[in-house]
């Protein structure tokens, strides 16, 4: 046990400076570049497809096609297929898909012998790829000590056993290429939770990973292993009992099934752990014991330290999943992004999801002393809200070189100046103000709009992420924060973007901003009260998205009220969408808001932030307000006890939720 535990630190190390651009050289050939991807053709279409023969026994669930040529129907065993009128495909219970057999009525035949001919080309071509990355890695004995591969191609002239886990780590157009002269075979297990594993990381996508495999006896999974990736096998591919396949099995002779998953499409999950202390908590992410169950069964990879960046990333099959974790009596539990109040989530093929856990932790109830209104009258905290956009230009490089960022800051509340504006971005430094302060008081005045600019040199596609933060000019400090977060797309000397005005839409990722506004901006009574939240998503980039989502942790239903003026579903460039919740709210209570759009193959997302302040009475002439503090990311601020220490550390967390904010999304095939 202690020796896995130190190989997943490990891992997890390794992947960590993968991510940070750290060199390393346990890490499979940082620098090299990523290979195009081989072409399946018609095979494509197929989860399982197979020459001779296909059976299963066991309680299998295949999501996607199955297939057999030139071998006929009769081949395909364990599957009690049923005709379609149409005879030109069955189908069968553990197929959520359709069956096909050399045999059935036209154009299935012709149709079967052109994808096993694509199967074919696409095995010749794994094979021929020249110019390996690397070769006979660990001579052919894979595991959890071997370093990360990273995109490339990776050759072995004999046979590759994988042991207990390999990691792939890169983005989602990276891709793998394995060239397999021998068998390959992942040893057996217990249990899904302890088998070997394919584990992927920063986003790489199962269906890039292509698996040759040239040997007599051809690919074994072995009992209750997982595997991301496509299988194209020159002899037959056998999943053993319970054994998880995230990809394809092209196979030049027979597949066999034994109560196995398998999935060509599958769904990708992000889970994002964030722990927000309120006066006296000390958790960070990695104390939280994070889970991901299917049929209260741990999925490869669960359960896991929590973690705030980049989150935990699941390859899974379409289903119905569970998010959870181990109680914690100091905090309380609430689930934000696509799963719902219970942690509950729904995956279809090729998803990509995320649920975000956030734990608050249950306060001491003294902490502030305010006058009461039947006392003094004394002023009353009142809640600061801030506002950043941010805009680089050029939005696309066509080569690596300069761009400029352009932030404008502004002042969302309302009611009254904000102290302490800073603003930083952690892929650009430093951030200059150009203007905006009229009076020269270092205070954004509710009629100011402040602009700073930035300007650094790209050399690869980034997603960088800008933090706005201020105090509240009054004597309880209070601190706003809010994000702004972009991508740039930049080419290289090898393949340089061409942009046109025609092309350069379609190339530029989008960007999506959120600011939410409650109702209710200085503190409640003890007791609380209904606090309506009212937000405004709007796009300030050049094209529009659609398939808009916004949700908030804290409140449910989110509730769209106008803004699409031509009812089309899009976001367009200039539009406003103002959504609407309403909540009773008995204690303090900061709460995030996330916003979701997609265009051009991106997936843009923004968080907003704020809390409303409950009183907590003490005596009759004054009473207590808790007031929560910022996400804590478990990094030490380097300013020890000044007040900026809480604001650096919650830039830090929101610049680590840089790798869901905005995920190059690939289509579906």
């Amino acid at each position: 046990m202690k020796k896995k535990f130190k190989n997943l630190i490990i891992s997890m190390f390794i992947v960590s400076l993968a991510l940070m651009g750290i060199g390393y050289n346990g890490v499979n050939q940082v620098n090299a570049a990523s290979p195009l991807a081989v072409d399946l053709g018609t095979a494509s279409n197929f989860s399982i497809l197979a020459k001779t023969a296909i059976t299963t026994t066991g309680a299998t669930s295949i999501i996607g096609n199955i297939g057999v040529s030139p071998a006929a129907a009769v081949d395909m065993t364990g599957f009690g297929l049923v005709m379609d009128p149409s005879n030109t495909y069955s189908t069968s219970a553990v197929v959520t898909g359709k069956v096909y057999a050399s045999d059935y009525v036209v154009p299935t035949p012709t149709n079967m012998t052109t994808a096993v001919s694509a199967m074919e080309a696409a095995y010749t071509d794994a094979a021929g790829r020249p110019l390996p990355t690397d070769t006979e890695v660990g001579m052919g004995i894979l595991g959890s000590t071997t370093p990360a591969f990273v995109a490339g191609i990776y050759k072995w002239s004999t046979g590759v056993t994988i042991t207990d886990q390999i990691t792939l780590s890169g983005s989602d157009t990276d891709v793998w290429i394995f060239q397999i002269g021998g068998d390959l075979d992942l040893a057996a297990a217990g249990s899904i939770a302890t088998g070997t594993k394919i584990l992927l990381v920063g986003g790489a996508k199962a269906e890039n990973v292509f698996w040759q495999v040239g040997g007599l006896n051809g690919a074994t999974l072995g009992t209750y292993s997982t595997f991301n990736g496509n299988i194209l096998s020159a002899k037959q591919i056998r999943l053993r009992t319970g054994a998880v396949l995230n990809g394809r099995a092209l196979s030049q002779t027979q597949v066999t099934l034994d109560a196995n998953t398998v999935s060509s499409s599958p769904a990708t999950l992000h889970v994002i752990k964030l722990v927000v202390n309120d006066v006296d908590g000390v958790a960070v992410p990695s104390d939280f014991n994070v889970s991901v169950k299917k049929s209260n069964v741990n999925v490869a990879g669960s359960p896991m330290s929590g973690t705030s960046t980049p989150g935990t990333l699941y390859s899974l099959a379409p289903g119905t999943y569970v998010v959870n974790e181990d109680a914690n009596s100091s905090y309380t539990k609430s689930f934000s992004g696509d799963c719902n109040s219970s942690g509950n989530i729904t995956l279809a093929a090729g998803d990509d999801k995320t649920c975000t856990i956030i734990n608050t932790n249950i306060p001491v109830p003294v902490v502030v002393s305010t006058p009461s209104s039947s006392n003094s009258g004394g002023p009353s905290p009142i809640l600061p809200l801030i506002g950043i956009t941010k805009i680089p230009t050029p939005l696309v490089l066509s080569t690596p070189g300069a761009i400029i960022y352009n932030y404008t800051v502004w002042n969302v509340g309302g009611q009254q100046a904000l102290a302490s504006v800073k603003v930083t971005d952690d892929k650009c430094g430093p951030v200059t103000l150009i203007s905006g302060d009229l009076n020269k008081n270092f205070k954004i005045e509710p009629s100011e709009i402040w602009k700073y600019s930035c300007t650094t040199t790209l050399s690869q596609t980034t997603t960088n992420t800008a933090v706005a933060t201020a105090k509240s000019d009054d004597p309880y400090q209070q601190t706003a924060i809010a994000t702004a977060i972009a991508t740039v797309v930049v080419g290289n000397s090898t393949t340089p973007i061409v942009v046109t005005a025609t092309s350069t839409p379609t190339l530029v990722a989008p960007l999506i901003n959120i600011v939410k506004v409650p109702s209710r901006l200085t503190p409640f009574p003890f007791g609380g009260g209904n606090v309506k939240y009212t937000y405004t998503v709007t796009n300030p980039g050049i094209v529009a998205m659609n398939n808009i989502k916004v949700t908030d942790d804290k409140c449910s239903p989110v509730s769209k009220i106008s803004g699409d003026v031509n009812n089309d579903k899009i976001l367009n460039v200039g539009e406003k969408w103002i959504y609407t919740c309403q909540v009773k709210v008995p204690v303090s209570t900061r709460n995030t808001a996330m916003a979701k759009g997609y265009a051009n193959g991106f997936v843009a997302t923004g968080y907003a932030f704020a809390t409303v302040i409950v009183s907590s009475p003490v005596s009759k002439a004054s009473s207590s307000i808790v007031i929560p503090k910022l996400p804590n990311t478990g990094i030490e601020s380097q300013l020890g006890g000044s007040p900026w220490g809480i604001i650096i550390a919650s830039g830090v967390l929101l610049i680590a939720l840089i790798s869901l904010i905005l995920v190059p999304k690939k289509k579906q095939d």
